[in-house]
């Protein structure tokens, strides 16, 4: 996956996660389970593709030291 997709894919996520948070606010008394899922289930899948299109620097096992103190 291309990793300048990364912080687009966050932004999306976390503007999901204020709209849910704004949703369960203002209905706090008849908060709906179903919407509350309609809305959480799209923002895991786009933290979960930020997460997988975040760049690996340093991959542990090839030629990684670990320094010890």
């Amino acid at each position: 996956m291309n990793p300048k997709f990364s912080y687009l894919y966050l932004m999306i996520a976390f503007a999901g996660l204020f709209f849910l948070a704004c949703d369960s606010f203002i209905g706090y008394r008849d908060i709906d389970p179903g919407r509350v899922l309609l809305i959480a289930i799209p923002d895991l899948i786009f933290f979960y593709l930020a997460y997988k299109t975040y760049p690996d620097t340093e991959k542990a096992g090839k030629g990684a030291s670990v320094k010890s103190y």
